[in-house]
């Protein structure tokens, strides 16, 4: 039996602490927080979409960082194995199949995975030391024996887990500190970057959309050749754009934006061609244009397009052919320049971290520090929204777990 410390009480450092004490481990889980779970608290609105349902194969490609190192740990304790263990603790969850396969709550509440986490740690004998706040790790002849408290308390112990985070969300305690503690013992910490973050156009005139909400857009770009591109809903803001579609695709332009501006291409209707919305427009000739559009955009969408352009409303065999395709342009291929993102305090998740090529992706073990183990979002690995980081944070955190 070994002495585990567990630092860092969200959704990874729980299922850590857990699955070691099923392995008859004495564990101590400490947190700088006065409860457990903060960030888990208010993920997904404070619905908490706990994983997906899709297959455990498709997770991977919605991966964005570092997709290979979990091979391990997704098939260790793949998303079946996290709904088994919910039913087998009590707690009732839906799948929303129109929703992207994700999994809730039955009663859309996060509170309930932390009482049902809270209640099994409690079961398994791990003692919870909250408003405690690790400052250091205490390291002798390569190997971690244990952990420093802000007070100036040291605790030992055989084996410490980290599962401190990023640093999204910092009123939540995830302010990337553990990361300069871990530089000071020659881990490489990759370059920090907001993920699913709303992202900033530098157009003025994009402030007129401010409030409307778009449905099924495709939003890409090309960057070094390559096409990225999300379909999903948008809603445009005062200062760009930002929905589910908007924070997926962030995650994966975050480190180009970073340094340059990028050129955005929005079609509103993927699903319809060019000929298809011309025709459309000429559909009834006695009648307004808007009027034609009206049954597959938002009128109030249309009419801001229309103001941008300085078009006024006519009917529609009194548009020019010029004027005719510049809606269709705005419609099929609205261009938009990204020039950042709303940075990390907004962001959802964090991209980079603890370098890949430092853990063992079997163990979650340090390669460079023995008996020191890493969980979650400390690590340079990120995904999309739809639940995958969450199954990110349990997968390897019972990986941690059984490991020590």
């Amino acid at each position: 039996m070994a002495k585990v410390i567990v630092v860092g009480a969200g959704p990874s450092g729980m299922m850590a602490a857990i699955s070691a004490s099923k392995n008859n481990h004495e564990v101590i889980l400490i947190d700088r927080n006065e409860e457990l779970g903060k960030k888990l608290k208010v993920t997904g609105g404070g619905r908490c979409n706990i994983t997906n349902n899709r297959d455990i194969e498709d997770f991977f490609e919605k991966v964005v960082t570092n997709k290979k190192f979990l091979y391990s740990s997704f098939y260790t304790f793949t998303n079946m194995n996290l709904l088994s263990y919910l039913e087998q603790n009590g707690l009732e969850y839906k799948v929303e199949d129109f929703n992207d396969h994700k999994v809730y709550t039955k009663s859309d509440k996060s509170e309930e995975v932390i009482d049902m986490l809270r209640h099994d740690l409690t079961k398994n004998k791990v003692k919870i030391l909250l408003n405690k706040k690790v400052v250091d790790i205490i390291v002798e002849n390569d190997s971690v024996i244990g952990v420093k408290i802000e007070d100036g308390e040291k605790l030992l112990a055989d084996k410490v887990i980290i599962s401190t985070g990023g640093k999204s969300y910092p009123h939540t305690g995830s302010d990337g500190m553990m990361y300069e503690i871990l530089r000071k013992y020659n881990h490489t910490i990759t370059k920090i970057y907001p993920a699913l973050t709303p992202i900033t156009v530098k157009e003025g005139w994009i402030k007129n959309l401010q409030g409307i909400s778009m449905q099924n857009v495709e939003i890409s770009c090309k960057i070094k050749k390559k096409k990225i591109a999300i379909i999903g809903d948008m809603l445009f803001a005062h200062f760009g754009l930002t929905g589910p579609a908007v924070l997926k695709f962030s995650s994966h332009i975050n480190k180009y934006i970073d340094e340059n501006e990028l050129e955005l291409n929005i079609d509103f209707l993927p699903n319809i061609s060019v000929d298809e919305i011309s025709n459309t427009i000429r559909e009834n000739p006695n009648k307004n244009v808007l009027n034609n559009l009206k049954g597959i955009l938002p009128q109030n969408f249309l009419k801001e397009v229309f103001s941008i352009l300085e078009l006024t409303d006519k009917k529609a065999n009194e548009l020019t052919k010029s004027d005719e395709n510049k809606i269709v342009e705005s419609i099929k291929n609205m261009k938009l320049t990204c020039n950042g993102s709303k940075g990390i305090k907004t962001s959802q998740v964090t991209c980079g971290g603890i370098s890949v090529k430092e853990i063992n992706s079997s163990n979650m073990e340090s390669k460079i520090i023995n008996n020191l183990f890493f969980t979650g979002e400390v690590i340079d690995i990120d995904a999309e929204t739809g639940g995958y980081n969450l199954q990110i944070a349990f997968s390897t955190g019972y990986l941690a777990g059984i490991s020590v």
